[in-house]
């Protein structure tokens, strides 16, 4: 699976990216890290089908669950699976920064 992500920019104070962050999390399974399950997506489960339909629609909300719940640098506004005729698929998410406002 290919994962292009754009509108992450490299902020000051971290040592990733926003673009590798989410690729990180998108491609670990949900569950795989005992001391933070929810940590991950459930992409996995769509590995090897069509990208049409429902199939197509799971891909694209748990992408946005996934980045929602585990990157709070920055925010999903659209995700795009494109895929080809033996099932192998990629993402493209367009992301905007979030802007943290102190109290």
């Amino acid at each position: 699976m290919m994962i292009d992500v754009v509108g992450a920019t490299q902020q000051a104070g971290y040592i990733i990216d926003p673009a590798e962050e989410i690729c990180r999390v998108l491609i670990t399974r949900k569950g795989s890290i005992p001391m933070n399950p929810g940590y991950g997506s459930d992409l996995w489960k769509y590995r090897d089908r069509m990208p049409i339909g429902e199939v197509k629609l799971g891909i694209i909300a748990e992408t946005y669950e996934a980045i929602e719940a585990n990157v709070s640098r920055v925010r999903p506004i659209r995700v795009q699976v494109n895929g080809d005729s033996s099932g192998k698929w990629s993402l493209k998410v367009w992301v905007e920064e979030v802007r943290n406002v102190a109290a």
